[in-house]
């Protein structure tokens, strides 16, 4: 191990790696000293690392574990070995014994890291990820705990998993020394096990992996990004100009939750493939923030996000990074879509030949998470890879075709789909018309919902909501509504026949009543065009 020794007055750091993982944080606290307040010259450095022992890692696409808190306790503090010598094996007890309340503070520093999170899938084997530096006392110490605040897990086929945690901190006996202005490496080791048959899992510590005598590949955020040559659509230095592959990369959707949405549009800023499952072999590509639109890819329905060339090799991992997710309801309202991380990663193994061409679907889906309202963005790793039928939709193929067979099944619809193209928002009604009842026109571009686009019907005008909604009242005897929507420079017109209520045939006398209740139920015009006689125009 490396030792550093260079002084920094008051200046201890404190790097915290997680092999397997990538943890990223701000510092030791604003001040930069330990919460209990301990300063001086006789400070050492410890470079604090986590790692990650394989263990049940391979189930994982992502493992991602919050980490609040890093504690270190000297020896000869009250709580020191009360459970007995460090542990040697594979799996260390976490924190039993003493609660909080109950240990003694003196010997004890504590320093808060502002909630970093690492994903343990990339942290395996020797890879660590710097933590973070802290100011410690010189000294010896026998016990390291940390404080995980959140954990969130997605296995391979995209599913959610259940991990626990023994209790919120995890610790580790184990006995190292920090010199006078001495920098120490230290690697916390965390696997996760799975628990028999119940298809969840627990997060430990790992006594025998961690420690000051640990060898370390160090992985933090810099180093995952790739140069700006690298992140181009040329070859590395991987591979040459003539040994290289096609790779025509789609995107599709599983079903599932899908049919909550009207639009539910993922903007996908890039894309990388690592080859041969070495760390870091990463060819990333940039595709200049793609949105596409999942409602429209639903089945063996995909569209083709990009072409590249990559360097011909066998492959073993595909992620997406995602920027944004947008997601509009069938009832106009905008929800809420998470992503487990920015970027979403898929194990899917395939080859490419020097001068092939080969297709490959990266299949998503949406999950609704129980009875929250949210919902999730999952790959779906049974869907993906290069050899998943590919029904191709793209945005202009899609709208020639659209186009061209409403115009055979109706010739005026061609005038309308050319304002509509002009506008370049859509407008539609949301669920049945009805005669007597009322009508709801949804207003939308490019996915989001417009507010304020003028909703003409019956000579009145009304605005849309922040939600793009607007209600009107159909009159009983109605057997087609027109309503003309304009927003911007565009004007979309829409036509629908009017169902029948299903009430009975009333009288003239109470037909008027029906006439008048309606009239007043008429949401006020907003704009200058008013119509004494809103119900019948």
């Amino acid at each position: 191990m490396d030792m550093k020794r260079q002084f920094a007055a008051a200046l201890v750091a404190l790097m915290l790696v997680t092999a397997g993982c990538s943890f990223g944080g701000t510092g030791p606290g604003d001040s930069g000293e330990p919460s209990d307040g301990t300063s001086g010259d006789a400070v050492g450095t410890i470079n604090f690392y986590i790692s990650d022992q394989p263990g049940a890692i391979e189930d994982f696409e992502h493992l991602n574990v919050t980490v609040s808190q890093v504690e270190f306790r000297r020896a000869g503090s009250e709580d020191d070995d009360e459970d007995g010598s460090t542990p040697t094996d594979n799996t260390a007890t976490t924190s039993a014994g003493a609660t909080d309340e109950e240990m003694d503070d003196s010997g004890v520093q504590r320093f808060d890291i502002d909630d970093r999170t690492v994903d343990l899938t990339r942290l395996k084997g020797d890879n660590a990820t710097l933590l973070e530096e802290f100011e410690v006392e010189n000294g010896t110490y026998t016990q390291v705990r940390i404080s995980v605040s959140e954990i969130n897990g997605t296995l391979t086929d995209g599913s959610s998993a259940d991990v626990k945690l023994p209790s919120e901190k995890l610790r580790i006996n184990q006995q190292f020394v920090v010199g006078t202005n001495e920098s120490v490496d230290f690697v916390y080791d965390i696997t996760v096990i799975k628990r028999g048959q119940s298809g969840s899992y627990n997060i430990q510590p790992v006594a025998s992996e961690s420690g000051t005598e640990v060898p370390i590949d160090r992985v933090d955020d810099d180093d995952e990004e790739m140069d700006d040559e690298e992140m181009t659509a040329t070859p590395t230095d991987d591979g040459s100009a003539g040994d290289q592959a096609k790779m025509n990369f789609y995107v599709s959707d599983q079903q599932n939750a899908i049919d909550d949405f009207r639009h539910l549009n993922v903007t996908i800023e890039a894309v990388g493939f690592q080859r041969g499952g070495e760390s870091g072999n990463w060819t990333e590509y940039d595709v200049d923030d793609r949105t596409v639109d999942l409602t429209r890819l639903q089945g063996d329905n995909a569209t083709l996000l990009n072409s590249f060339g990559i360097p011909a090799g066998n492959y073993t991992k595909v992620f997406i990074h995602v920027n944004e997710v947008n997601g509009t309801l069938t009832d106009g309202s905008s929800t809420d879509v998470k992503l487990p991380s920015e970027e979403i990663q898929l194990n899917e193994n395939f080859e490419a030949a020097p001068d092939s061409e080969i297709d490959f679907v990266y299949d998503i889906t949406i999950i609704k998470r129980g009875r929250s309202g949210s919902y999730n963005i999952k790959p779906v790793a049974s869907e993906s890879g290069t050899d998943v039928p590919i029904d191709r939709v793209d945005d202009d193929e899609d709208a020639d075709e659209e186009r061209g067979q409403d115009e055979r099944d109706d010739p005026d619809r061609g005038d309308e789909m050319a304002d509509d193209e002009t506008a370049e928002f859509d407008a539609e009604f949301v669920g049945n018309v009805t005669a007597g009842e009322n009508a709801t026109v949804y207003v939308s571009q490019n996915g989001t919902a417009v507010e304020n686009a003028t909703v003409t019907y019956e000579g009145d005008e009304y605005l849309t909501n922040a939600g793009g909604n607007v209600t009107l009242a159909v009159p009983s005897d109605a057997e087609e509504v027109e309503v003309e929507v304009e927003y911007e420079d565009g004007t979309v017109t829409l036509k629908e026949e009017v169902e029948s209520s299903d009430e009975e045939t009333v009288t003239a006398t109470e037909e008027e009543n029906t006439e008048t209740e309606t009239t007043t139920a008429t949401p006020t015009p907003t704009l200058t065009g008013t119509s004494t006689d809103t119900a019948n125009g």
